[in-house]
């Protein structure tokens, strides 16, 4: 059973998860935990209960490889609409809209993590619309012109049906950018390889200092 979602209180990220850039010299500023593992002690000492994996409590690779993307190549996403799938706390959203998108949608059915994605937009004075849906299963919003899809290929079954919405999606014209940091069913057929890039990590988390994040253009149905 997953446990009953408790939202951190901003006491408690200031604390254990401040803002900070999402890596040095960075513009994207998130809420950002040194030590995981503690926060989330922290957080369920809060919450008085169970609490699932924060994971929004750090940028991940493939999210620091989007925003340095988009970074340098804002008219991949200027004036056009935008969905992040999984945004945890929402570094690839929020790069997008400092590019100039004219709008951004964020996608998590964490609770906990678009609560900390609110805080990180406002934070960087940008705004996001946000969505709980899976929407794997209910389908992708059909009115993003690019889709932004970073660190989500963990489980096989998850991945297959995010992967084949996606491929859904690039068919109808749709601009699919995937960021993987070597994920385990992330794809590796029917994608342009655009750049990889080197991006530190936390060793706790990854179990290594740096993860090669490969970002990919996903191709429509063969």
């Amino acid at each position: 059973m997953r446990p009953a979602a408790r939202v951190p209180s901003e006491e408690l990220l200031a604390r254990w998860a401040p803002l900070a850039p999402v890596e040095p010299g960075a513009a994207v500023r998130v809420h950002h935990s040194a030590d995981v593992f503690a926060l989330w002690q922290a957080w369920e000492e809060e919450a008085g209960s169970r609490q699932g994996v924060p994971y929004w409590a750090v940028p991940w690779p493939a999210a620091i490889a989007f925003s340095r993307l988009l970074a340098a190549d804002p008219a991949r996403v200027r004036g056009r609409v935008v969905l992040e799938i999984g945004c945890g706390g929402a570094a690839a959203a929020i790069a997008a809209s400092r590019a100039g998108a004219a709008r951004v949608i964020a996608n998590d059915t964490d609770p906990a993590a678009l609560h900390v994605a609110r805080l990180n937009a406002a934070a960087n004075g940008v705004a996001l619309e946000f969505d709980d849906r899976d929407q794997a299963a209910t389908g992708l919003d059909e009115s993003a012109a690019v889709i932004l899809v970073a660190d989500l290929f963990y489980e096989r079954g998850p991945a297959a049906r995010m992967i084949e919405q996606l491929r859904r999606a690039a068919g109808r014209g749709v601009e699919v950018l995937v960021a993987d940091a070597g994920r385990p069913f992330a794809p590796h057929t029917g994608v342009t390889l655009l750049a990889t890039e080197e991006v530190a990590v936390n060793d706790d988390l990854e179990g290594t200092s740096q993860r090669i994040v490969r970002l990919l253009r996903l191709l429509g149905p063969s």
